[in-house]
């Protein structure tokens, strides 16, 4: 059963194989080349290894700088030119399995097989990579949204609860400057309102719609707008 097994799977990676035109051929046995240059590699600049242990790699901490990184690591992927149908009649276990072998094999043992199992073993690699980093980037980027929306408000709250002083009895306190406003006729504010509603309550009140009303909300995503922007270098 375990011939059978190993027979199966050397047809499998015969399969995947012939599928791969000689451009892609040269640019996966790149990945693994023993400090060969070779301009058709992903990458460009000749250290196949060396790109091959990047699009292997995790992704870092969310940042600007990760989601770059995660960037040049799709890019690198999809230089390679694999075709969307390459593992079409392939279970997904199966490619599952040789994604695991490439991801741990270092390069001079990837080396060391038959072309056909290096370069299905390399295919199913960047064929599954392509789709985790996709993955990833995607959450790098809601996980970023997110981080600058919560810094913004932070900020915003900041400036604002310098001017913020809570009003008790609002309520109350805004019936009585209506009263007051209806019953006064032409007289001044400084005469009917202020000594219902003293001038710095009524500032204190100011300050504390703006704090959680419609103004800090629009304040929110100005500064939100600004952060993304200085964040992302988009004008």
């Amino acid at each position: 059963m375990r011939s059978a097994l190993h027979r199966g799977e050397e047809l499998l990676f015969a399969r995947v194989a012939i599928r791969l035109s000689e451009a892609v051929r040269v640019r996966l046995f790149a990945l693994v080349a023993a400090g060969a240059d070779d301009d058709g590699q992903p990458g460009g600049d000749g250290d196949g290894p060396a790109v091959l242990a990047s699009i292997r790699s995790d992704p870092g901490n969310v940042s600007l700088n990760t989601m770059l990184t995660e960037i040049a690591k799709l890019e690198a992927v999809r230089a390679v030119g694999l075709s969307a149908g390459v593992f079409a009649d392939i279970a997904p276990k199966v490619v599952a399995a040789w994604r695991a072998r490439a991801a741990v094999e270092a390069p001079s043992h990837l080396r060391g097989h038959a072309p056909e199992v290096t370069l299905a073993l390399l295919a199913a690699l960047l064929h599954c990579r392509e789709r985790e980093i996709t993955d990833t980037l995607v959450e790098l980027l809601i996980s970023t949204v997110h981080r600058i929306n919560a810094r913004a408000e932070v900020r915003v709250t900041k400036e604002l609860i310098k001017e913020f002083k809570r009003v008790t009895g609002k309520e109350n306190l805004l019936f009585r400057v209506a009263e007051a406003t209806v019953n006064a006729g032409d007289q001044l504010v400084r005469d009917t309102v202020f000594p219902v509603a003293p001038q710095a309550v009524l500032a204190d009140l100011i300050a504390e719609f703006k704090s959680s009303g419609p103004t800090y909300q629009r304040t929110v995503k100005a500064t939100l707008k600004g952060s993304y922007t200085t964040t992302t270098g988009l004008g």
